[in-house]
């Protein structure tokens, strides 16, 4: 019943086992064995309807319907249970506590004021066209923190730059954390696009499985 998704989604197993680790690559291994069984589910449940002599062709097709519509249910509960979200929750929070830290030493906090006052009267845009590289790029550590590091109320850059570059220093100061928590955005993108492409045609079989509308008869003169 799902042919064509379940093309799509070995094809996806199989990019997913060049990319990432082999843990990685198990739990997309694991989706799709999700999906071989839920196809099983509606071919079976299909099997028992179109043997049913008690249906009509409109009662067989109300039917099918019913085993789509539980198809779609079942396949939410497999992506709430699949996906990762919580963990891409729990490392974010990780780099974001990693990315506030401090420094307590008298001298890399005169460091980084003499940066900002020489920052002053250099507009944001001016600033991210002179530095915008080594700044997002990491390399660029002090002017990093004296950025990061400004006063309340004299921040330096708008809030969507500086988010950026707390995520950059974040990943300076614990890359084993950032590197996991690329790996996995990156694992729940093609889990997403899975249960997307599965989605999308148990959508369009129930589709095909609803009456025909009635449209009214208009004469032309």
């Amino acid at each position: 019943m799902l042919k064509n998704a379940l093309s799509k989604v070995y094809k996806t197993v199989k990019e997913a086992q060049q990319k990432y680790p082999v843990e990685s690559a198990n739990a997309i291994e694991q989706v799709s064995t999700d999906i071989e069984n839920l196809n099983a589910f509606i071919n079976r449940e299909v099997d028992k309807i179109e043997f049913d002599s008690n249906l009509d062709d409109e009662g067989k097709s109300s039917e099918r319907r019913k085993v789509l519509e539980q198809a779609g249910r079942k396949l939410e509960g497999l992506k709430e249970k699949r996906m990762k979200s919580d963990l891409i929750y729990d490392l974010e929070k990780k780099l974001i506590d990693k990315s506030g830290a401090k420094s307590d030493s008298v001298i890399q906090f005169l460091r980084e004021r003499e940066v900002r006052d020489r920052l002053q009267g250099l507009t944001s845009e001016q600033i991210l066209s002179h530095f915008g590289e080594s700044l997002f790029n990491g390399k660029n550590r002090l002017l990093l923190d004296a950025i990061l590091n400004a006063p309340a109320g004299f921040e330096i850059l708008p809030k969507e730059p500086l988010q950026k570059l707390r995520e950059v220093r974040a990943k300076v100061l614990n890359p084993e954390v950032a590197a996991q928590l690329d790996t996995i955005r990156k694992l729940n993108a093609s889990m997403e696009k899975i249960f997307g492409v599965v989605q999308k045609e148990i959508d369009n079989k129930r589709r095909d499985e609803l009456p025909e509308m009635l449209t009214p008869k208009v004469d032309f003169f």
